[in-house]
């Protein structure tokens, strides 16, 4: 073989190898692309069966701290939410109802909103997280670490995306 092959060839297998390893990303169960929760503002959680998506706390300008998300049974067995704290205070909740039955959201802000969560006073400042604490008739406590968002852009009008029993 001639050196201009030998060198070429050096050259394509360099190249290769280079391309390979600088465009390569992790495969299989534990890729860092497959391990994505937290594709909004709001977290997710389980419990049992029930699925709670997009949770967050809006801080308004008054201080009252007034919590978003929507929460989903995927169980034929029916449950209740019995209580939600914020920051450690127990939230004043209304609602048409709290009862979690198969495929029946509750939804706390927004058109579809048929409860409403919040507390008088928020202490941490927008852009923190707080313990928001969910408590079920049936299944185990749900604890979120929930961001604090300013009542500001598509929160701007949240008093009237509230639900009103």
């Amino acid at each position: 073989m001639s050196k201009t092959v030998i060198s070429k060839s050096l050259k394509i297998i360099s190249i290769f190898l280079v391309t390979t390893l600088l465009t390569s990303c992790a495969a299989g169960r534990t890729a860092e692309t497959r391990m994505i929760k937290q594709v909004t503002d709001g977290v997710e959680g389980q419990s049992n069966e029930i699925r709670v998506r997009n949770l967050l706390v809006i801080k308004q300008v008054d201080n009252t701290g007034v919590l978003i998300g929507t929460f989903v049974n995927w169980s034929e067995d029916a449950d209740v939410i019995t209580s939600i704290s914020i920051d450690g205070q127990p939230a004043v909740i209304s609602a048409t109802s709290l009862d979690l039955k198969k495929n029946t959201p509750i939804t706390f802000v927004g058109d579809i909103s048929n409860a409403d969560a919040s507390v008088a006073q928020m202490a941490k400042a927008i852009g923190n997280r707080v313990a928001v604490v969910v408590n079920f008739a049936k299944a185990s406590p749900i604890t979120f670490d929930a961001l604090i968002v300013a009542a500001d852009g598509i929160y701007t009008d949240i008093e009237n995306m509230r639900f009103k029993a």
